[in-house]
């Protein structure tokens, strides 16, 4: 049996009140809120704290079973440059994982997933991680921009404890313009949109469902749940329609140029395993302000951006404690400590540290609240972490509201942008509430 065997959703805190868009501009926009990625995010971050969330907290899976880790965005934050090895550094994956970064198409997390699962069927790879992460720039004032939100979502894919078994695939590519970036664009663009849902989108996605269910001899009647990609409730409708399935019902289908549509069975490790509801996940959030807030969240209004560029070589160097995010643990004393060390700070033994891989939840031994820092967001609560396990860390609080930030209070790390310097962009851990996934 090979199919998912875990799941991990990431979604910003971060919620623009789609009132905002309407007021800025004098037009009309559905009810609601949209998630919005923070200053510190881009889809290489939100696809690192879904692929922690898929591995657990409560009931972890070992980041070493894992041979090869699959990333989908078409919102990447290099053109040329691989995210899923960065991906797989930050979560402890083996150095021997094979990795892929996947991209042009919404249809690239769904290829990913197909593209793991042919793997693991094939036999080789063990086990694999998939995650897909966007973080798309929709032009101010345009359809999409009260539309389009940030998240990401992974999953491990394997042949034990599988949770949805593979059944049937299916795939329809078709050249069709409905959605599009070229590579000197910044925003999406849309070429005749209902025509694009009507003759692209509900026609190959409810011709890619329909074939998928008859590979899979599966009446349309029997889905329980129709899970699609679509531009807009009513699309979705009407390609589920076409396959002659309730819109009510939500197989699991992606478009794009033709479209993808995998079938899976649920299994009776199912209700065990499965994940918080969205709406839990999406608790919590921050509302932004005003819209002007949201337009520099989007980098579209500028803003300052200054640290110390990282050599390749100390990046290289410190690859193991600053992105693995491992410490030093005296063999003679047992104190754990970071950064690594050659001599305890405890007991004062030298060369008898070892790497100690840290854990990435806390609490908050002391803090303060900088309003000075020349950071493109104030005010940056700093905190000293004590985290569970040992080890202590000085790390900027990110996603923090008002009180949120307290001595004894429990927080969590997330790995986000620290700073731009010099054309590139440069990653590191930061501390967050507990509970704002």
């Amino acid at each position: 049996m090979v199919g998912i065997t875990r799941t991990g959703a990431y979604f910003p805190r971060r919620r623009l009140d789609r009132a905002l868009i309407g007021k800025a501009w004098g037009t009309r926009v559905p009810p609601g809120t949209r998630t919005v990625a923070g200053l510190d995010e881009d889809a290489l971050t939100m696809a690192t704290d879904a692929v922690l969330a898929c591995l657990g907290d409560a009931d972890p899976a070992d980041p070493g079973q894992f041979d090869a880790l699959y990333f989908a965005s078409t919102s990447s934050p290099y053109n040329e440059k691989q995210v899923a090895s960065v991906i797989a550094t930050a979560a402890d994956l083996p150095r021997e994982a094979a990795v892929a970064d996947l991209g042009g198409s919404v249809r690239a997390g769904l290829g990913a997933l197909r593209a793991a699962l042919d793997g693991v069927r094939a036999g080789s790879h063990r086990t694999a991680l998939v995650v897909a992460a966007d973080a798309r720039r929709v032009e101010p004032e345009s359809e999409l921009e009260p539309l389009v939100g940030d998240g990401a979502l992974a999953v491990a894919v394997g042949r034990d404890d599988v949770v949805a078994e593979l059944v049937a695939t299916a795939s329809i590519s078709e050249e069709f313009t409905y959605v599009f970036r070229t590579d000197e664009q910044r925003y999406l663009q849309v070429a005749e949109p209902r025509f694009g849902a009507t003759y692209g989108y509900a026609s190959d996605m409810g011709e890619a469902v329909a074939l998928a269910l008859r590979r899979a001899e599966l009446p349309p009647a029997r889905v329980s749940k129709l899970a699609l990609a679509a531009p807009d409730a009513r699309s979705a409708g009407d390609a589920a329609r076409r396959a002659g399935c309730e819109p009510g019902f939500l197989v699991t289908g992606a478009y794009g140029e033709g479209a993808d549509v995998l079938v899976f069975r649920a299994t009776d490790r199912l209700p065990a395993a499965r994940p918080r509801p969205v709406a839990e996940r999406l608790a919590r959030g921050l509302p932004l302000p005003s819209y002007a807030r949201y337009l520099r969240a989007q980098a579209v209004l500028p803003g300052e951006s200054i640290g110390e560029p990282v050599t390749s070589m100390v990046e290289w160097k410190e690859l193991k404690q600053n992105v693995r995010l491992y410490g030093s643990r005296c063999e003679a004393c047992g104190l754990v400590q970071y950064p690594q060390a050659r001599v305890c700070l405890g007991c004062r033994s030298q060369d008898r540290m070892v790497d100690h891989k840290l854990a990435k939840r806390g609490t908050v031994f002391t803090f303060t609240i900088d309003n000075l820092a020349p950071v493109p967001e104030h005010p940056l609560p700093m905190a000293v972490v004590d985290l569970d396990g040992g080890g202590r860390l000085y790390l900027q609080v990110t996603d923090a509201a008002d009180g949120d930030v307290k001595v004894g209070a429990p927080v969590e790390l997330t790995f986000r942008r620290l700073h731009e310097v010099g054309g590139n962009r440069y990653y590191f851990w930061k501390a967050r509430p507990v509970e704002v996934r």
